[in-house]
């Protein structure tokens, strides 16, 4: 017969677990991570993005997500990889969360913009297209040159009926 084995006693430092309740600290922080080190992570899961990795993508920014469910480009970032992976509903619901969070977040607007528009939505889609390009001008992002190329070729479709 097996031995029964005690899981180890964990002590959490009081000062630490009223921070997290507090919300001064996220579960990352609370679980040792840093804020430098979860952008660091965050920065890994964009490259497996980037390169076509799109369900370990999807694993990690869930993970970050959960760690700091705050974090507006955390959210945007998970919102693209769904985008990605044609899981429009979950893009367009974890983009419009990430904008909770920050409701100037360019990339977040263009994105759903970009779900709204697949979702056949054109309305929503050039409300938030025009938005991100009106919040970005001179197009420094990639998603708003996406938004200002996407707005401009609406207009001469719409021009041409």
């Amino acid at each position: 017969m097996a031995k029964k084995v005690n899981p180890p006693e964990v002590r959490i430092p009081e000062e630490l677990s009223t921070r997290l309740v507090n919300g001064e600290i996220n579960l990352g922080q609370f679980l040792g991570l840093s804020r430098s080190a979860q952008y660091a992570i965050a920065q890994l899961a964009d490259n497996l993005l980037a390169s076509g990795q799109y369900q370990r993508s999807k694993q990690i920014f869930q993970g970050l997500v959960a760690a700091d469910p705050f974090d507006s480009v955390f959210r945007c970032h998970l919102a693209a990889t769904h985008q990605r992976l044609n899981e429009r509903e979950e893009a367009l619901a974890a983009y419009t969360e990430a904008l909770k969070f920050n409701m100037v977040n360019v990339d977040a607007l263009a994105g759903r913009g970009e779900v709204y528009l697949s979702l056949g939505k054109p309305a929503e889609a050039v409300r938030d297209l025009a938005q991100a390009v009106s919040l970005d001008p001179k197009g420094t992002k990639a998603s708003t040159v996406r938004a200002r190329a996407i707005l401009l070729t609406l207009k001469s479709v719409a021009q041409r009926q």
